[in-house]
């Protein structure tokens, strides 16, 4: 209970940042595209992609967590989780897109910068998330297959993507979103 209040304190402050993020145009059409193919609809938008504000010692396995809701003609479809996470030498960023019950719908790589482990950036491996919630069956090496040429990014994404999931569970549960 301590942990979730905990959460919710940080996470809530990060929310009410009146800075909205903005990212580089090549990215913004990857964005754009995977949200509306993954939410089927033209008219489908990513709004108020704000910065969480977590503590970067008790959250190790993510950094940079961003959160936006998909929305369609005022209703709220989803949500756009965005982070980054450690590759070999370099962090990577990514993105999760959930459906209004937390359920992960895609992963997406953004940008991978390293020049081992991009094996991570299939679709094909990617789509092992599909489905999972609550941060349940995403344990890596059991739940989540490895990827040959990836072994330190793909556990890596794996915690990320997991901590997502846990994260958004909080602040619904706790009523945030």
């Amino acid at each position: 209970m301590k942990r979730l209040v905990i959460i919710l304190m940080i996470l809530l402050c990060g929310l009410n940042s009146t800075l909205a993020l903005s990212f580089p145009k090549s990215i913004q059409k990857r964005i754009d595209k995977a949200v509306k193919a993954t939410f089927s609809h033209n008219d489908i938008v990513l709004d108020n992609v704000q910065e969480l504000g977590l503590d970067a010692f008790k959250y190790q396995d993510v950094r940079n967590v961003s959160l936006g809701t998909v929305t369609l003609m005022g209703k709220i479809k989803g949500f756009a989780c965005f982070a980054s996470s450690k590759g070999k030498s370099d962090y990577f960023d990514y993105m999760v897109l959930f459906n209004e019950d937390l359920e992960i719908q895609k992963v997406v790589v953004l940008v991978y910068r390293s020049s081992y482990g991009g094996e991570i950036m299939a679709k094909y491996w990617l789509k092992q998330f599909i489905g999972k919630v609550k941060g349940e069956n995403m344990e890596f090496g059991k739940d989540i297959d490895g990827i040959s040429g990836a072994t330190i990014s793909a556990p890596s994404i794996t915690k990320g993507i997991k901590m997502l999931s846990l994260i958004l569970n909080d602040l619904k549960v706790n009523g945030a979103i």
